[in-house]
């Protein structure tokens, strides 16, 4: 598994892991109920070059028994387990997410969801030969809100679609050795999801797609993963 810029993409990944961490000791404050979770799967990412990924994810949630509101939270780390080559070029990916906010169900099982969203990717092209040729950093925080449906039973499925809206983003690039910028529009981001749950497992598929502006490449990442509940 290749480096792409891991100390600065996990120091963006902390500030998630802190405001989980907080989160955990308020709702144990305040007698909330509350499940933790770890995933563990792999995303088909397509990003100008295509590649698989192995990703590791850690979830809280917090829901009062019998109350219609469950507060979330989640972080992703994103890493490479192949590069691709493209003219004598290597390329490999990295990255991560976060998301804090709360859904609000009914009866029906309709919901509503509302969020805090962050992603952060990294992609660094090297020579056959080694040389450092460059890497592209990109990261965007903002609102994300969807609908969802979930059914009961012994194993749950729940649906979800969401719209994601940039409010702050940072991108760096690095190309032999110069340092450039560019300003970039904010664009609307799409992620759709399908998970089936069993009381301590789940199997989730997602698609996502992260828009960059012109003249970078739309990120397109097809996921599945399996979670584990404690």
């Amino acid at each position: 598994m290749e480096n792409i810029g891991k100390h600065g993409i996990l120091q963006r990944m902390k500030f998630y892991l802190i405001l989980l961490l907080s989160y955990f000791s308020w709702a144990s404050c305040f007698g909330q109920k509350f499940h933790f979770a770890t995933s563990l799967g792999s995303s088909r990412i397509q990003w100008s070059q295509s590649q698989t990924s192995l990703n590791a994810g850690a979830y809280l949630q917090f829901q009062k028994p019998g109350k219609p509101t469950q507060l979330f939270g989640q972080l992703t780390i994103i890493g490479n387990m192949q590069s691709s080559s493209i003219d004598n070029h290597s390329v490999a990916f990295r990255g991560g997410k976060g998301e804090i906010g709360l859904n609000r169900f009914t009866k029906s099982g309709i919901f509503a969801s509302a969020s805090i969203y962050s992603v952060s990717m990294a992609k660094k092209t090297s020579s056959t030969k080694g040389y450092f040729t460059s890497e592209e950093k990109f990261t965007m925080h903002g609102l994300r809100a969807g609908l969802g449906f979930r059914t009961q039973g012994k194993i749950k499925t729940t649906m979800q679609a969401k719209v994601f809206e940039p409010i702050l983003r940072a991108e760096s690039m690095h190309q032999w050795g110069k340092d450039q910028s560019q300003k970039l529009s904010n664009q609307l981001g799409y992620q759709a999801s399908l998970e089936f749950r069993l009381p301590k497992w789940a199997l989730g598929l997602e698609y996502e797609q992260i828009k960059y502006g012109s003249p970078f490449a739309t990120l397109h990442s097809t996921s599945a993963q399996i979670t584990y509940f404690f």
